[in-house]
């Protein structure tokens, strides 16, 4: 152990420590799927003794289950491996947008266990909304049961802003998703004690690509969603810009030409909430005169966007996403209409996980909440 190390551990109070080694243990069972504790030794450099310790505490908590002797790979020796706990306990990602209500379980190795989708109601209905929430989550408990242990979080993405402290959505005037202004957190609790998350589905997209898609290993991006509605997730120095209010990255609020906002004008030419099959199927037809105008109007609104975004905070990356961002016929003319603004260079390509990018980022919120919850109570 290093002198900065040694000092380290003699400042840490010894709960914190134990935190942390059995955070990083659980962390490498779950990416080795089975390992033994000398290997575990080997692979982190933390001492055997220590080790031990940390895989009885994660046992005893359920997190680990003991899998019995096995060989080792080295000559005369056996080793006991240990995995992830059958019962450590899942999670619940939850979408909620135009499209109705989708709900994916997984275990805390991110592996899917369920899935699940119930259809919209009339656009402004918010008690169908309620109503399809309480049902994902109440059909994910039964379908998933008691043998893999508690539900340790459920993660929302709203297509709506949402407050950073109070987790509550925001309203704002000409929402695409009104019927969407609910409190997730108040809906669900009387179906489940489960801590629930809520975020804005973009932001939640952001986390998606930075963990594992487009944006991984960048520390500075902006992610462009483009679909029924408009809006950006920022990171910079490695950490989302949410804002005061949650209202970071309301991009539809920028001026647009010749209308009050830029959301306002790509509705008045036809791309609002209503027409992103009408515009998907358009900018997939054969070339016409109304396919090129609809990739000109489109490619000069998200344009400016990103010229606007750029000059203010000069992102590393930029992403476009969304069902209408990622299409592959908007990516060159936009990459030339931002070309002829920005001062600077720009990189700018599509994200990669596509329409499920908000899934993956409830996903992936939901499980480092559960796992570092669950590691916390085990220590």
């Amino acid at each position: 152990m290093t002198r900065e190390r040694a000092s380290l551990s003699r400042e840490l109070p010894q709960s914190v420590l134990r935190t942390g080694t059995d955070a990083r243990l659980l962390a490498e069972v779950i990416a080795r799927g089975r390992v033994t504790r000398a290997e575990l030794a080997t692979a982190t450099g933390i001492s055997k003794p220590t080790v031990s310790e940390s895989v009885r505490r994660l046992v005893e908590a359920a997190l680990l289950d003991a899998t019995g002797p096995a060989e080792t790979g080295r000559r005369g020796r056996v080793g006991t491996f240990y995995e992830l706990g059958t019962a450590a306990g899942w999670v619940l990602a939850v979408v909620l947008d135009q499209s109705g209500v989708r709900a994916r379980s997984a275990d805390l190795a991110g592996v899917i266990r369920h899935e699940h989708t119930r259809p919209p109601g009339k656009p402004g209905d918010s008690a169908a909304v309620v109503s399809g929430l309480r049902a994902v989550v109440q059909h994910a408990q039964e379908a998933i049961g008691p043998e893999r242990g508690p539900l340790r979080a459920v993660a929302v993405s709203v297509a709506n802003p949402v407050a950073p402290g109070s987790r509550e959505v925001v309203a704002l005037p000409g929402s695409p998703f009104p019927e969407g202004l609910v409190s997730p957190a108040e809906v669900l609790a009387a179906v489940t004690g489960a801590p629930v998350l809520v975020d804005n589905d973009v932001n939640l997209a952001a986390l998606a690509e930075h963990r594992s898609g487009g944006a991984a290993g960048a520390d500075s991006f902006a992610y462009l969603h483009i679909g029924a509605g408009l809006g950006v997730g920022l990171y910079l120095g490695d950490r989302l810009v949410r804002g005061a209010h949650g209202l970071a990255g309301e991009i539809g609020y920028l001026p647009g030409a010749g209308a009050d906002t830029l959301a306002g004008e790509l509705s008045a030419a036809g791309f609002g909430r209503n027409d992103v099959d009408a515009v998907l199927n358009l900018l997939s037809a054969n070339e016409s005169t109304a396919r090129s105008r609809a990739i000109g109007t489109l490619s000069a609104g998200i344009a400016r966007a990103v010229a606007s975004v750029t000059a203010v905070v000069d992102p590393g990356l930029v992403l476009l996403g969304g069902p209408v961002g990622t299409h592959p016929a908007l990516l060159e003319p936009v990459r030339a209409a931002v070309a002829a603004r920005s001062p600077a260079p720009v990189r700018l390509d599509h994200g990669v996980l596509g329409a499920l990018a908000p899934a993956h980022g409830a996903l992936h919120l939901a499980l480092e909440h559960a796992t570092a919850a669950a590691v916390r109570a085990a220590g």
